[in-house]
Formats: C-alpha cells, structure tokens, sequence
C-alpha cells in the first residue's frame, strides 16, 4: 500500500495544473519560466529572430541585466494565435519590446481538483479490481466448503 500511496503522490505531481500570473515584482528571475507579451514595436523589432507578428514569448529567464531578458525560448504565440514550439533557443528581449511579464506557476486549486479526481478514480479501480477479486475468493472457498458436508 505504501508503494501505491507514493505513485499516486508523484502521479499528482507530475501532473500538476500550472497558469500564468502576472509577476510580483518589475522584471522577473532568473530561472524562473515566463511570458512575455511584446510591445508593436518589440514584434516589429524581434521578427528577425522570431518570425512574424509574435505577441507573446515564453520562456526560461537564463539572465537579466540593463540590456533586458535573456530566454531560452519554449514557444511563441503569433497575433493569430498560432503556437510554434521552440527548443530553447537564446533571445535577448529588450526592455522596450515587452510591455509585461506573466510568470510560470503552480495552480493549487486546479491541482488539488485534479488530485482528488485521480484519487477518486484510482480508488474506484482497485476497489474494483481488487476488492471484487477478494470477494470472489471468499464466495468460492466457502462454497467449496459447503459441498462436502
């Protein structure tokens, strides 16, 4: 039971509920993972380095400094909503092309529902499983038992 009971923690974990809020503070950290919604004129600017008509950047922050934000790009979102995958690539934002800054985190609500959905669920199949399993056994021993008198 314990192994099942460390599954289902790291199942819930792994499959946490993440959002996008704005940042607590004017520029964000490094390590920490973003969203950089651009400027009309940061787009216009950066189109060289991510194409055109990108609005939005999220990314890992490698560094911060006065020339602006370093990412290690995941994916950008075009005007039209398109989404196109990055691996990582550096781009340098400057502070002028970002109008804000929306930051990486942990739902706990959306990850606590999530939690008690799969508890439930997984509590629904092993007692299916495997508490109809146990009553089948007692069903036929007993049985057994009461052909040979």
């Amino acid at each position: 039971m314990k192994g099942f009971t460390v599954l289902l923690a790291g199942t819930i974990l792994l499959n946490g509920c993440y959002t996008y809020r704005p940042l607590d503070n004017a520029q964000p950290l490094a390590g920490t993972r973003v969203s950089a919604e651009l400027t009309n004129d940061g787009a216009h600017e950066l189109s060289g380095q991510l194409g055109p008509q990108v609005e939005h950047v999220e990314g890992d922050v490698l560094a911060v400094d006065s020339n602006g934000v370093q990412l290690a790009v995941r994916q950008v979102e075009t005007t039209r909503g398109y989404q196109v995958d990055w691996k990582g690539e550096k781009v340098l934002l400057p502070r002028a092309a970002v109008s804000g800054w929306q930051e990486h985190r942990l739902s706990v609500g959306g990850t606590s529902l999530m939690g008690g959905l799969l508890v439930g669920a997984l509590y629904g199949m092993y007692t299916l499983l495997l508490g109809g399993a146990g009553e089948l056994e007692g069903n036929g021993g007993s049985g057994g038992s009461s052909g040979s008198h």
